[in-house]
């Protein structure tokens, strides 16, 4: 099976590193000031740092090639992980912010001390420009994979959850802050607990939103998905045209990792290429001068049974030159 190289590493190096900045930096501005959305920018910044470790587990895990254990490698074990990510997302970050935040409203003694207000507006600025730095890094490898799609299909369709996942957390992250900056403006500007309380809750609300999403995507890869409809019509008509085939009966996909995708087709073969014509006429001529029929016709059974099985390697090579993404052909002759 063929493994081809693949920018998540990268990306999720590059947002694990950023992340455990940020989470440190926050988590020492909410013990400092004790606003209710610098906690949960802080537990956002940790879930996303704890999420993105998944991430590279799931990264090395897929890498394993394929056993006797498992034949197709464990190219999905990625998307296991990624689920498993969406999940800490939802009850960490979704859960424990919101939870903090709704009891942020009740208790304003536990609300943000307005003589911190710069040092929580430094913190978050700084948040902003190295989240989308990451952001940034994420966007353009998944552009590279686009060809063409739209960014929403890459999104639902692509499959790459992994970066497809930075880029949601960074993109969730980014507002994230932006929120957080409103609600501390706003509180420090009235001098009221309540805003930087209900931004708190709209940032677990973001971080559910995300979660959710993240696990549809990873849970459509995981039961065995198709490559896309473009996709798939461009391998049918390229086997379809293929001198050799006379029609493409069906035709499935499976992705299997990133850059790895299972093809199972049944194709039926032009009958007049796969026989030498002269060969038979030379076998039918040895049988009227009365050499044994038997001998001779094995041997043409023989040689036909080389010719299809010479021909499905050919056109199996064809295949993979035309898409290097398929990393397992099972043909049926019909």
């Amino acid at each position: 099976m063929k493994y081809v190289k693949d920018d998540s590493v990268v990306v999720v190096l590059s947002a694990i590193c950023g992340n455990l900045l940020l989470t440190i930096a926050k988590f020492s501005g909410w013990l400092i000031s004790r606003s209710p959305s610098m906690l949960a920018e802080a537990i956002h910044s940790f879930a996303d740092t704890a999420n993105q470790i998944l991430l590279y587990v799931g990264i090395q895990h897929s890498r394993s090639g394929p056993s006797r254990e498992f034949p197709w490698g464990q190219g999905s074990s990625r998307y296991l992980w990624n689920l498993i990510s969406a999940v800490g997302i939802f009850f960490v970050g979704f859960g424990v912010t919101t939870y903090h935040g709704i009891s942020s409203l009740f208790k304003p003694h536990e609300a943000f001390r307005s003589e911190l207000y710069w040092l929580s507006i430094t913190i978050l600025a700084l948040s902003f420009f190295v989240e989308g730095y990451v952001l940034t890094i994420a966007y353009k490898k998944l552009k590279k994979k686009q060809d063409r799609r739209s960014l929403r299909n890459i999104v639902l369709s692509g499959d790459d959850s992994t970066i497809t996942a930075v880029l949601l957390e960074d993109s969730i992250a980014v507002l994230g802050v932006v929120t957080a900056l409103t609600g501390l403006w706003l509180s420090h500007i009235y001098q009221s607990h309540l805003p930087d309380a209900v931004a708190s809750i709209i940032i677990g609300i973001f971080l559910g939103i995300m979660a959710v999403l993240l696990a549809f995507v990873n849970g459509r890869l995981l039961i065995g998905m198709a490559v896309s409809e473009k996709k798939e019509k461009d391998i049918r008509q390229f086997i379809g045209i293929y001198p050799s085939v006379e029609k493409v009966i069906s035709l499935k996909t499976q992705i299997l990792g990133p850059n790895m995708v299972k093809l199972t087709a049944e194709i039926e073969f032009h009958g007049g290429i796969m026989f030498d014509r002269k060969q038979v006429e030379a076998d039918a001529e040895l049988i009227r001068q009365g050499e044994e029929p038997l001998p001779i016709l094995v041997d043409t059974i023989e040689r036909t049974v080389r010719v299809v099985g010479n021909e499905i390697n050919k056109l199996e090579r064809a295949i993979r030159e035309r898409f290097p993404e398929i990393s397992s052909i099972s043909l049926e002759v019909y």
